[in-house]
């Protein structure tokens, strides 16, 4: 694998997510409650992708890197929408909805040092004002003892790619799996900026410092170690975008979608040539 032609193809499958956010959005195929949910999301993820290519073209792999995990995410989010149909889109929205409204009264407190919205002193009169549907979200996303449920949905990530798989079909649970099993876990590990992640990142955990004969002999692995890492995240988000452009073809059914994703396996099938 050569970075620059992972840069490359990136740029190539890029543009093709960007035609394929316009190819279902309402301008073109009218309003539906599904694209209002995934449009955005995959709007954002094209901006985070023309981010990824500007980081990986001016050497800054380690933040290229973090940000293939919200990539990742975002695309297993968009599929897992698409493959649980109107139930997801539903709680999409009822989860954004209360968030929204719960946001209003944050506050923290730590070792005496309070910081809270200028809402919260008024929380009673807005519960009582509240309609019906909000109080109904609200309490989908409120456990049995009062807590507020963090997520939007209680299926795991791996859950979600296998759900992915079962409707999608062998090739995209492949490439899944695949960019799950590469990116999901060690990427985390470096995003926390933990030891242990450092040590990932860097290239310490597979290599013993006392192993070397030189500080510039260390440097030459560390480096090297490092785009090899980079080069292995970009190809990873480059399969995860071909995986996003099959799922979206098979559920849009569309000739614009089918004819995207044609042309992303033969941008794949052309970077192949090269390696």
């Amino acid at each position: 694998m050569e970075v620059h032609n992972e840069i490359e193809h990136l740029k190539k499958q890029t543009d093709l997510f960007k035609e394929v956010i316009y190819a279902i959005s309402a301008s073109t195929i009218g309003y539906s409650e599904l694209t209002s949910v995934i449009g955005p999301i995959l709007t954002l993820n094209e901006t985070t992708l023309r981010s990824i290519i500007l980081l990986a073209e001016n050497n800054h792999h380690r933040d290229l890197i973090i940000l293939s995990r919200p990539f990742l995410e975002a695309v297993i989010n968009v599929g897992f929408i698409c493959a649980q149909g109107e139930k997801a889109v539903v709680d999409s929205k009822k989860y954004a909805y209360q968030k929204g409204y719960r946001d209003l009264f944050r506050d923290i407190n730590i070792n005496g040092f309070e910081i809270k919205s200028g809402f919260t002193e008024f929380i009673t009169e807005f519960e009582k004002a509240a309609p019906e549907e909000m109080k109904r979200a609200l309490s989908d996303f409120t456990t049995k003892k009062g807590k507020e449920i963090m997520s939007w949905s209680p299926e795991s990530t791996k859950s979600k790619v296998e759900m992915i798989g079962q409707v999608y079909g062998e090739y995209v649970n492949g490439l899944l799996t695949f960019t799950f099993f590469s990116i999901y876990r060690d990427v985390s590990e470096i995003l926390h900026s933990n030891y242990y992640g450092v040590r990932l990142y860097l290239g310490m955990q597979q290599k013993d410092l006392t192993s070397f004969k030189s500080s510039d002999e260390a440097a030459e692995y560390f480096g090297n170690h490092q785009i090899k890492l980079a080069t292995l995240i970009l190809q990873q988000v480059n399969i995860s975008i071909n995986a996003l452009l099959n799922i979206l073809s098979q559920k849009f059914k569309l000739d614009t979608t089918k004819d995207i994703f044609k042309r992303s396996n033969e941008n794949l099938l052309e970077y192949a040539k090269k390696q």
